[in-house]
């Protein structure tokens, strides 16, 4: 997989907005029919000649001691723009650490061996239990990881544990036990209305029971507060180092979320970037947003297969439309014992042995297949990936 590899060359490619008002060009918005607006916000302009490109921003920003760089989970573009960003500041010399919510904090050892080099990148998916507690494909957030590791920066596990999010979730703060109470935050803040507002607008779309919300924002406080503690940890022991957060953009729009938490607990405001959306209001509040082009992840290779995990092992659950596994002569039923020679104990197993692979590439699959009267009988199969069905 190709990675762009510098700054120099993304900087073609991008033009910062500052958030206050400069502009370059009326940016096309979607219409239904001639004359018929449906963008959730009007045209913005950018004038060129008072933007910056992102090289020069980030020459702006290097005293800067905390940063923030919001994501859609899924946008590939977001996370080629964080590891730009990163890039950037590690060029500049002094301590820099990266925290991001896609770990929770409980896994921070492994997090810590697997960028020291004592575990291999399938030990470190396995034992961060990443694809049953994240789940996003971890291609999206590989580079920034890579980077981090060859270079020697720390990476911080920001979030909450899902054991207290869930409990919570379950029983509300005041319902917690004395262990689960330990992992909450040292300090909350409820203060904030227009938070609690833009919460309220969230809830109602997806759920029905009002007397669920209170709950509901008690979760999404524990996360920002979780965050905000861990990021003003670092702050705090590291008088002269620098932390580059990546978080979604929720988390960091509007600074209600884990940039307030930390300017209250630290005094230090940090600056936020993220890229443009014209669909979006409320992702666009930033201090400086950047205007990018659209990029994808290359197409995964697909076995199509639906997979059920269970104590035994990992078995085939069902099949997609063509799936290649099926015309190869899997059956549901079948239980997954390798790929590729690789033993397969969990899901988690399949998707590192599948994370480089694309649509056309050969893999050997061995299962064990149930005999009515025979009993198990071990089979293998060579067949090649396909790719995702078209929408």
């Amino acid at each position: 997989m190709k990675y762009r590899q510098s700054i120099e060359t993304v900087a073609l490619a991008m033009l910062v907005l500052v958030a206050n008002g400069f502009v370059m060009a009326v940016l096309t918005m979607v219409e239904a029919e001639a004359g018929e607006r449906t963008a959730a916000m009007p045209p913005i302009v950018v004038e060129p000649a008072k933007s910056a490109t992102l090289p020069e921003l980030m020459t702006k920003l290097r005293n800067e001691r905390l940063v923030y760089v919001g994501e859609t989970h899924t946008a590939y573009g977001d996370h080629v723009l964080q590891l730009d960003v990163l890039r950037a500041m590690a060029a500049h010399e002094g301590e820099l650490a990266v925290g991001v919510e896609w770990f929770q904090a409980r896994f921070q050892p492994v997090l810590d061996d697997y960028l020291a080099g004592r575990i291999s990148e399938a030990e470190f998916l396995r034992d961060t239990e990443y694809y049953e507690r994240w789940r996003f494909d971890y291609r999206l957030y590989r580079p920034i990881v890579r980077f981090a590791r060859e270079n020697g920066i720390p990476i911080i596990a920001l979030n909450a544990d899902q054991e207290l999010t869930s409990e919570i979730r379950r029983v509300g703060i005041d319902g917690l036990s004395g262990e689960l109470r330990r992992e909450l935050p040292d300090d909350y803040d409820f203060s904030d209305k227009t938070y609690e507002e833009l919460l309220r607008e969230i809830f109602d779309l997806h759920q029905s029971e009002d007397a669920q919300f209170q709950r509901f924002l008690e979760v999404q406080l524990t996360w920002d507060e979780s965050m905000a503690q861990r990021v003003a940890a670092y702050l705090q022991q590291h008088p002269a180092g620098r932390i580059l957060v990546l978080a979604g953009k929720g988390h960091v729009s509007t600074r209600a979320g884990i940039p307030a938490r930390v300017t209250r607990r630290t005094g230090i405001r940090g600056t936020t970037i993220a890229t443009f959306s014209p669909s979006s209001t409320l992702s666009n509040e930033a201090d400086y947003l950047v205007l990018a082009n659209d990029e994808n992840l290359p197409p995964a290779g697909l076995m199509g297969v639906f997979l059920d995990e269970r104590e035994d092992g990992v078995f085939v659950k069902g099949f997609g439309h063509d799936s290649p596994a099926q015309q190869a002569g899997v059956s549901e039923g079948d239980l997954i014992v390798s790929i590729d020679g690789q033993p397969i104990h969990h899901f988690a197993d399949v998707k590192i042995q599948t994370i480089d692979k694309r649509p056309g590439d050969e893999i050997e699959l061995t299962y064990s297949h149930q005999r009515v009267l025979l009993g198990p009988e071990t089979r293998s199969a060579r067949f090649k990936l396909a790719g995702e069905s078209p929408h």
